[in-house]
């Protein structure tokens, strides 16, 4: 077998690599082998003539057999659309992948005109009403054995009229085993056939190999998968309508159909009305849905014409106003909205109505280092006071309030942490009584003489009878006892529990006690099977760190902050998360060891701390029809705002979808550069849409993006500039469409035009190659790519945030 003449191996540093064709050397059919051998000396045959000779061989008939009648279901890699799928497909070209990278090659039909062997395979796309015996496209077929197809004598009578294959007896005849083979075949009208099928020239274009190396991954989880090996790929001609419908897809077999092709040149039917009955090697169903939504271009590109300057209103902030500050009062105000504040309404203690200003965790300019201080113990204590205005900065003391809401809203949480801090303070009450026994021993038996043990020791031992204690008190004699009363001292009585006076200053003071105390809980976070009560509390407060449970208006105070179709990119403000997690265990304080258990199972020095992030944590917000419309929806963030070899992405903290249309992300580190893109599904064909949006109908203003096919020019594959190398000049596929005639299959590709199309708009002096063509006809996923501008020095806390690329990766 064979590759393509200029490149005879695969390129080890490809991933994906396209061939023409994998075309064996001999092909399915009967051959001889002649063999002849000649013994010569000095010129002179010396055999005596028992070797067999050029005139008269030895020959051996041999018989080369390949699929003929159908496909084993392995030999089946992947489809797209998927069997059965319901989307919006009406901009691809439907295909199926073959593990068994020979087989369109397998069968000598006919040749092209320079001689290469054409594909025997085509899959033919068909929609409702076009197929007799099944118009509404569920994927039936009907069975019949090879020799109901090719012997006249054995035809059905529901066959009679139909056209069947011609099958080519004289150099591959069909073996007598091969008669009672069951196939699947489709019924189609000629008309049907005609308007459906690819011509000669087409066919070789629709075919082609595809290799992948070791080096490639996995991209979904669609059928049809990018995995290690050699694959042919059979692609239709044909787009599904943007009005919707259901299609079926048959792989068939062109084995004696090949005069019945098109014309190239007269796209008019004008053969009898008659049926065709084809042999389907596989087929599958799927629907098409009809979607007035924009395409991801144009809602990404509605990002970019709102973006403000340098990018700033994609940050999560009230709009700034237009007019300039007129005094110090009112740069005060605009510089707090240019931060992230609010204003919003409030009432102080005394009950008088006034105003605050509050700022959620999510913030548009960088967020300092929280400042070194005591824990907060209630709301109170992070209420800050604006004394120059007269009023409050209600941010934290309101995140203190949420947390602890959202822990009192978990009946489970509070239980486990109340239970959780029994066990410490037992633990710490073991803690400090140990290697004190004695002291405390000797402390109890003075308790004991100060309350007259010994004077009462003493009595009873003067009293007279007093040393019958030993023995047995007559029957009726009764000994008096003087009573005394105990009198507890006043040290005695004020002795406080073992973990008075233990506080968090304390204990970080002072190493030996914090050991002590952490020898005792260590068995609570034991790594083999930790404390079921100190898991729960701590992936609660790991998750309420990431904001899971916030109410959304804490998130976003106001909804100007986020309109419709818009995306803002903030950072997140560890004081006010600081805040919310103080609130969260604030819930059951009772007294300041509380404080100290808390600290000792989750501080950074605890049994059990909380895992701080790498580093700062930011995101987006995203308000978009995009959120429902592409659910798979990647956005991947990468700390260079240039693309580099070898970039990996930040880590996503959380992404979670809030609403339908509203999607949260959280990523740990400042990306430079974030790529928001379509889900890739494999490698995929069809046509693209322009930036700019457009109709609902993709050929009406559908375009090829160009590629590169000279690594001279850019690497291979990589999508060229389209400003410099647009297809088509002017949006718009039509001309590359069939006329349907009447009531006959739309939206069929002219396969052959739009190839002659493709290569004078990259400038190619000889035609597209099949994989030339399948790498122009990639509809790989779009993507919209934000960058981030160094900060200007006026500006040292702000992030400005440019416009994207849409390409396709």
């Amino acid at each position: 077998m064979s590759r393509i003449n200029y490149a005879a191996d695969p390129d080890p540093s490809l991933n994906v690599q396209f061939f023409d064709s994998l075309v064996p050397e001999i092909t399915a059919g009967r051959y001889t082998i002649a063999a002849y051998q000649t013994l010569t000396h000095d010129g002179a045959a010396v055999d005596q003539g028992y070797l067999p000779t050029a005139t008269a061989p030895k020959a051996q008939q041999v018989e080369v057999r390949a699929p003929r009648f159908g496909v084993q279901p392995d030999w089946i890699h992947g489809t797209y659309p998927t069997p059965g799928a319901t989307g919006r497909y009406d901009d691809v070209l439907p295909h199926v992948t073959l593990t068994r990278p020979t087989l369109p090659w397998e069968r000598d039909e006919t040749t092209s005109g320079d001689g290469s062997r054409l594909p025997w395979l085509a899959l033919l796309v068909l929609a409702e009403g076009e197929l007799p015996a099944d118009p509404h496209c569920l994927g039936g077929t009907e069975p019949r054995t090879v020799a109901q197809l090719s012997d006249p004598a054995e035809r059905l009578p529901a066959d009679a009229g139909v056209v069947l294959p011609a099958f080519d007896q004289d150099t591959d005849p069909i073996a007598a085993e091969d008669r009672d083979q069951v196939c699947r075949t489709v019924l189609l009208p000629g008309s049907v056939f005609h308007a459906v099928a690819p011509t000669e020239a087409e066919l070789p274009l629709l075919t082609h190999v595809r290799w992948v190396n070791e080096q490639h991954q996995h991209v979904t989880l669609a059928e049809d998968l990018i995995s290690v090996g050699d694959y042919a790929v059979v692609i239709g001609n044909r787009l599904p309508r943007a009005t919707g419908g259901r299609y079926v897809a048959h792989l068939v077999s062109l084995e004696g159909w090949q005069s019945y092709l098109p014309d190239p040149d007269d796209e008019t039917y004008r053969g009898p009305e008659q049926n065709l009955r084809l042999v389907s090697l596989w087929s599958w169903s799927f629907e098409t849905l009809v979607d007035h939504t924009p395409g991801f271009a144009a809602l990404t590109e509605h990002f970019v014409d709102t973006e403000g300057d340098r990018g700033t209103a994609l940050l999560l902030r009230l709009p700034p106003g237009g007019a300039a500050p007129s005094g110090a009062d009112h740069q005060e105000v605009d510089d707090r909205l240019r931060a992230g504040y609010v204003p919003i309404s409030c009432r102080t203690e005394a009950g008088r109505a006034t105003f605050g200003w509050y700022r959620g965790p999510l913030i548009p300019v960088p967020a300092g280092a929280p400042a070194a201080r005591d824990r907060r113990k209630c709301a109170a204590e992070a209420l800050v006071v604006l004394a120059e205005y007269g009023v409050f900065d209600l941010s934290l003391a309101t995140a203190f309030t949420a947390g602890r809401g959202v822990a009192l809203a978990n009946r489970q949480f509070c239980a486990a942490l109340l239970r959780l801090r029994g066990q410490v303070g037992q633990a710490a009450r073991q803690a400090l009584g140990a290697g004190a026994d004695g002291p405390r021993a000797r402390a109890r038996v003075e308790h004991l003489v100060t309350n007259g043990l010994a004077d009462r020791l003493g009595e009873i031992l003067a009293a007279p009878g007093g040393r019958r204690l030993a023995g047995r008190q007559p029957a009726g004699e009764v000994t008096p006892v003087t009573p005394v009363t105990p009198v507890t001292p006043v040290a005695a009585a004020m002795e406080l529990p073992a973990t008075a006076g233990l506080t968090t200053r304390r204990l970080r003071a002072e190493p030996e006690l914090r050991a002590r105390l952490g020898a005792r809980i260590s068995r609570l976070a034991d790594d083999g099977q930790p404390d079921d009560d100190l898991t729960l509390v701590r992936n609660r407060l790991i998750a309420l760190r990431s904001l899971v449970g916030v109410p959304f208006a804490h998130l976003v105070a106001d909804a100007r902050m986020l309109p419709v179709e818009s995306v803002r990119f903030f950072h997140v403000d560890p004081e006010w998360t600081d805040s919310l997690l103080e609130g969260a265990l604030s819930v059951g304080l009772s007294h300041s060891f509380d404080l100290v258990a808390d600290e000792e199972l989750f501080g950074p020095d605890g049994q059990a701390p909380l895992p701080a992030p790498a580093g700062p944590i930011t995101g987006l917000l995203l308000r978009s029809r995009l959120v429902s419309g592409w659910p798979a929806l990647e956005i991947r963030p990468y700390a260079d705002p240039v693309a580099t070899d070898g970039e990996k992405a930040l880590p996503i903290v959380r992404r979670e979808t809030l609403a339908d249309d509203v999607l949260l992300v959280l990523i740990e580190g400042v990306p430079g550069r974030v790529e928001l893109a379509e889900p890739q599904q494999g490698v995929h064909f069809g046509i693209d849409q322009p930036d700019e949006g457009g109709s609902d109908d993709p050929i009406e203003d559908g375009i090829i993006r160009l590629r590169s096919l000279d690594p001279a020019l850019a690497p291979l594959g990589q999508e060229l500039d389209r400003r410099h190398y647009p297809f088509p000049a002017t949006p718009g596929l039509r001309a590359y469409v069939r006329a349907p005639g009447a009531g006959s299959p739309d939206e069929v590709l002219r396969v052959a035009r739009l190839a002659a199309g493709l290569t004078s708009a990259l400038g190619r002096d000889h035609p597209l190659t099949p994989s030339e063509f399948a790498i122009q006809m990639i509809n790989a996923a779009q993507r919209r790519t934000f960058t981030t501008e160094p900060a200007r020095a006026t500006e040292p806390r702000s992030t400005s945030v440019g416009t994207g690329d849409t390409s396709h990766g």
